[in-house]
């Protein structure tokens, strides 16, 4: 991306995520967004349709960073990956934590739907990659887990997460991300209880 669209882009994310962080969504206008990111309207339209479509980019991106500063610019070894799995699911709660007005706010209003569909999709594609590098932890044999097997279980485990997390955020206690994570982990399938450690 060219440098100033970039620049254009982060001050448009910063500026929605603020919004969205003072508990509005709905009611915050394309003017307002654009106005707190000092840029014009028809910035704000090269980047974005609008205001529930940028900030949905903008947790996106955020959702992104988290993950490439839990697991790194490299995949983990096998011997590696029960480690980096337990820790992944506390780590993402962690992550919405420190962003949870906002999470909350986008949850509540016309920006549930997409914000919802976006969590899940990083959860689903990340759960497949795991899924098809890692096929000692996969629930059928290396023989029957083709992609459309791989999508249905990723997808099954990432839709049951994503409804854990929206009943944690709209319970509105955010302060103990270790034990949603316990909870989330004994509601989890075996195979991936078995996967992370956590099949006691």
């Amino acid at each position: 991306m060219d440098p100033r669209a970039r620049r254009s882009r982060d001050r448009l994310f910063a500026a929605v995520l603020e919004l969205a962080a003072s508990g509005r969504v709905d009611d915050v206008s394309v003017s307002e967004v654009a106005r707190t990111a000092g840029v014009t309207r028809d910035t704000f339209y090269r980047h974005s349709g609008s205001v529930s479509e940028l900030l949905t980019m903008a947790l996106a991106e955020r959702l992104l960073d988290y993950l490439a500063g839990h697991v790194g610019e490299e995949y983990p070894t096998p011997s590696e990956l029960v480690d980096v799995l337990a820790s992944a699911e506390l780590a993402l709660l962690r992550h919405i934590a420190e962003l949870g007005s906002v999470y909350q706010a986008a949850l509540g209003g016309s920006s549930a739907a997409p914000v919802r569909r976006a969590l899940t999709s990083f959860l689903q594609e990340n759960i497949e990659v795991a899924l098809r590098l890692y096929p000692e932890i996969a629930p059928l044999p290396e023989d029957e887990m083709d992609d459309l097997s791989r999508a249905m279980i990723a997808s099954y485990a990432a839709s049951g997460t994503v409804g854990a997390i929206e009943v944690w955020l709209h319970s509105g206690d955010l302060d103990d991300p270790a034990g949603a994570s316990l909870i989330i982990a004994a509601g989890a399938p075996t195979w991936w209880r078995k996967a992370t450690g956590k099949n006691a």
